[in-house]
């Protein structure tokens, strides 16, 4: 029996591949002030180091070891290196044709369990490949973008309509929308959201915003380049005193000992 396949066209094309191996010492600083010139995606092979986006609505990333960041092409952020002999691998690329997936529109963390595998790819060629081929990076660098594809297509089929509240929470936390918001991304009542949301995540959509706020101050106040009160600003919180609360309910111990 004969099976035949119809492929559908890509909707972007890479092209311009380039990677480096970095390590830098602690508060060792690097920005892009007319904005990042390639695609990149970057990951931490040890240490820690801070984003801060001067353009955009997300302020700050803090990627630790072991965790991957994109960086769009044209984004404006100075990076500083928190930790003693940080030590990160860079894949940058060009598009050729197309566009990136909304997903890969912003700065953003990439929650990929093989992550380091796939950037080592780039960095040791296998046995039977050799690195000096065009094709080869090709090779990586697709495999890495649809794997990356298929884990934003893993939610449960449940819960797959809590996508659009989820993603916009995960990249705008410091907004102050409201549940009724956050429904109507989803085309949902908001009695049938808020039940499904928590469901899935085992918080309230707020909880769940305030817990991502709450790790983006920790990170803002470990570099020391933000007191309490700008860190507590910079991460969504108005009241002080709230802020102080919940993080001293999450962590243990109050802000101002970090």
């Amino acid at each position: 029996m004969k099976y035949q396949y119809n492929l559908q066209d890509a909707d972007f094309t890479v092209e311009n591949i380039d990677i480096q191996n970095v390590s830098r010492p602690k508060d060792y600083r690097h920005s892009f002030r007319s904005g990042r010139v390639k695609h990149g995606f970057i990951y931490v092979i040890s240490g820690q180091m801070l984003d801060v986006f001067q353009s955009g609505k997300k302020e700050s990333i803090c990627v630790d070891t072991g965790e991957l960041i994109f960086v769009p092409k044209g984004s404006i952020y100075t990076g500083v290196y928190l930790k003693e002999n940080t030590e990160i691998k860079i894949i940058q690329f060009d598009l050729a044709r197309g566009e990136l997936p909304p997903y890969l529109s912003s700065p953003a963390k990439i929650g990929l369990p093989n992550a380091g595998e796939l950037i080592e790819s780039f960095f040791k060629p296998t046995e039977n490949r050799t690195s000096s081929h065009p094709f080869y990076y090709l090779s990586c660098l697709y495999n890495l973008l649809w794997q990356i594809d298929e884990s934003y297509s893993r939610i449960p089929t449940k819960y797959k309509k809590l996508q659009p509240a989820l993603s916009e929470i995960t990249e705008y936390w410091n907004k102050n929308e409201t549940v009724a918001y956050y429904a109507e991304l989803c085309s949902m009542s908001e009695v049938n959201f808020r039940r499904l949301f928590r469901e899935y995540t085992g918080m309230s959509p707020i909880d769940y915003r305030n817990d991502l706020r709450l790790k983006n101050a920790k990170t803002m106040l470990g570099s020391g380049e933000y007191n309490v009160t700008e860190a507590a600003a910079a991460s969504g919180f108005s009241n002080l005193s709230f802020f102080i609360r919940l993080y001293k309910k999450k962590y243990g111990y109050t802000p101002k000992k970090e």
